[in-house]
């Protein structure tokens, strides 16, 4: 995503009825139409329209293709995005919908695409699990048990919004389900109960503190236990009582955290393989069977030598099953229980015949060699994955982003030569080497630098789950008694949606890292405020809390003597680190030296820290460089002192300095 641009959206359809391209672009051209471009020339390959100061532009290869629509709005534009592609064989097809924010001084509100609902009742589209409806869902007592179904599928990407009903107004639930399915279509299924009939039954077949009732509106997120109780806080509620006296404000509030569940989620393996190839395709850079050889599933090799330490391994355990099948019972006691003897068995028979050979026999001789070949095969098999992902962590990244950075210097210095050349009273630049004219060959090397900044950011995530892989195949090869190819420390896969999970598992799971009085009121309010950005802020929150307590215990423990900047700075691959560009270990002197704002950092510590119980913050975490919101972590070092703890005193919206007073 390039520098300066903002999703706002993103929805992810799943669409097995070919062909979706007649039925999308059938309702993509009716929104548009409405906003005054002639409709979608179907049979051009390319065509590219204005209307009012925005920009239409569609393609089309084979059986992918792509909208675009860029409108003014608040000194940026709007960019909405629908890529696609057909079903092909072991792909399901698939839509794409991307809404961005280009420039501007200040963040805009962006909802669903308008076409999205006429298009959701084109076919039985899902979210690759679950139906996408094409309006608000309607659940009657008889619905019920089908609608929790719904709710506790285990590959449900979006979130459920159900609302209740108000016993102050009949009409609201119907009201507010329309308006709040109208912004979310697409990434979430909306639904209203029936009648009070069918909300009773539904709160009583969850758990108490996952009811909804009163005329509020509960988001039941994705993971969803109706018995368990603990996760309450995952699926929030908006009050009738909000609603009523809020009104649009609150709602709003409500559709941006709905929309703010899927905005980052990753993408589905075979969308993530597929995108790039799509995008290529357009460009003309790939054929469309690329298209199909990265839609291929990738199936588990049969090794042969796998096979044969799988049967032996399970002749030992069918051998030792039946051991314990043919053990004597234990003999009744002699307390007149009244059971009736068993016949002996003919003597001849058991004269004439061989006896069976004992299982635990056989078992025994399976034995030797078996443990020696498991941890053989198990080294064996982790060295190639740990190095092929090694090797992937160590060079998709880099290579990335030098693309990037080459890209970028490249379009500035067009930039520069094109306003010399508009700067005349020749405003359009003349064709070179038959390419174009300057202004088209600039459009679409900035098409092409958003596509690869886009791609680039799925590799940062894509680098993100190798490092975690690696670190679990490490435990692995200590685990198969090799520690000399990887470490045996505890792995971290918690992936957090919000602020508040992040301090949750902060308090749980981070043993050299202490939470001050007030922090989670402060960061709380992320998550209210700014729902659109809050998986973005906990991942990074998250990250820097590993690295903080991984650094407190090395320097507690004397294994490290530098401060935290030192940590990330050197930075190795055994330790968490964060980019040392996101730390500030000091305020400016302008800050520190005016009491309104050293005060606003000065935060409460144990006395233990600092006998007065409060102490001055300085070293701060960036959760967002620049721009607003951007919010900030600070801490305090304690790790060489009473406590060998880092002290985290405020997690929240940039704190007052000279620029904002």
């Amino acid at each position: 995503m390039a520098a300066g641009t903002t999703r706002l959206y993103r929805a992810v359809l799943r669409d097995a009825r070919p062909p979706l391209s007649i039925r999308l672009r059938r309702t993509f051209s009716d929104w548009v139409t409405r906003k005054g471009f002639e409709p979608i020339n179907a049979g051009l390959p390319r065509d590219e329209q204005e209307a009012d100061g925005a920009r239409l532009r569609v393609e089309r290869r084979h059986d992918s293709g792509r909208f675009t629509l860029e409108e003014p709005c608040d000194g940026g534009t709007l960019r909405t995005t629908v890529t696609y592609t057909e079903t092909v064989d072991d792909m399901t097809g698939w839509v794409v919908v991307d809404v961005e924010q280009v420039g501007g001084p200040e963040h805009v509100t962006a909802n669903a695409p308008g076409f999205l609902p006429a298009y959701l009742d084109t076919a039985r589209i899902t979210d690759g699990a679950v139906h996408l409806e094409g309006g608000p869902v309607t659940v009657d007592e008889q619905e019920v048990p089908r609608f929790l179904q719904t709710l506790t599928e285990q590959n449900r990407r979006v979130p459920v919004v159900v609302v209740s009903i108000d016993p102050k107004n009949a009409n609201a639930s119907r009201h507010w389900a329309a308006r709040i399915f109208e912004a979310t279509a697409g990434v979430a299924i909306v639904a209203r109960f029936a009648d009070l009939r069918a909300q009773n039954l539904f709160n009583r077949m969850v758990a108490d503190d996952l009811r909804v009732y009163g005329g509020g509106v509960r988001t039941y997120a994705a993971g969803f236990d109706p018995a368990d109780r603990r996760t309450a806080g995952r699926h929030r509620v908006m009050s009738g009582q909000r609603l009523r006296s809020q009104g649009d404000q609150a709602l709003q509030q409500l559709v941006d955290g709905v929309i703010g569940q899927t905005l980052w989620r990753e993408l589905p393996d075979d969308v993530a393989r597929t995108l790039p190839v799509v995008h290529n395709l357009l460009l003309g850079r790939a054929e469309p069977r690329r298209l199909a050889e990265a839609a291929a599933a990738r199936g588990p090799d049969l090794d042969p030598a796998k096979l044969d330490l799988r049967r032996r391994m399970m002749e030992v355990v069918r051998a030792a099953a039946e051991t314990r099948r043919q053990e004597p019972e234990p003999a009744a006691d002699d307390d007149g229980s009244g059971a009736e003897p068993q016949p002996a068995a003919d003597a001849s028979a058991t004269t004439d015949t061989e006896p069976p050979a004992d299982p635990a026999d056989a078992a025994a001789g399976a034995v030797p060699g078996l443990a020696e070949a498991v941890a053989e095969h198990v080294v064996k098999e982790l060295r190639p994955e740990l190095e092929t992902a090694l090797s992937l962590a160590a060079h998709e990244g880099a290579r990335a982003a030098r693309q990037v950075e080459t890209l970028a210097i490249h379009l500035a210095g067009i930039r520069e030569l094109l306003a010399a050349r508009l700067s005349g009273a020749d405003a359009q630049a003349r064709p070179q080497d038959g390419q174009g004219s300057l202004a088209e060959r600039l459009k679409r090397l900035q098409e092409e630098h958003d596509r690869l900044l886009a791609e680039h950011s799925e590799t940062i995530h894509t680098v993100s789950r190798l490092k975690a892989r690696i670190r679990y195949l490490e435990r692995r090869l200590v685990d198969a008694g090799r520690p000399e190819y990887g470490r045996g420390d505890e792995e971290d896969a918690f992936e957090p949606d919000s602020i508040a999970a992040v301090l949750v598992a902060a308090k749980e799971r981070l043993q050299h890292v202490r939470l001050c009085d007030g922090v989670a009121e402060e960061a709380g309010q992320l998550d209210v405020l700014h729902p659109q950005w809050s998986r973005v802020w906990a991942a990074r929150a998250w990250s820097a809390l590993l690295a903080l307590n991984d650094y407190a215990k090395a320097r507690s423990s004397g294994e490290f003597s530098g401060g935290f900047f030192d940590w990330c700075n050197e930075g190795c691959d055994d330790r968490f680190t964060i980019p040392a560009r996101m730390i500030a270990m000091r305020e400016s002197q302008s800050v520190t030296s005016r009491a309104k704002f050293s005060s606003a950092r000065t935060f409460r510590v144990p006395e233990e820290v600092d006998p007065s119980g409060r102490i001055l913050m300085e070293a701060h975490i960036k959760l967002r460089p620049v721009g607003y919101p951007a919010p900030r972590m600070y801490f305090h070092d304690d790790s060489a002192g009473a406590t060998g703890k880092i002290w985290i005193g405020y997690l929240g919206d940039h704190l007052p300095n000279t620029r904002t007073n």
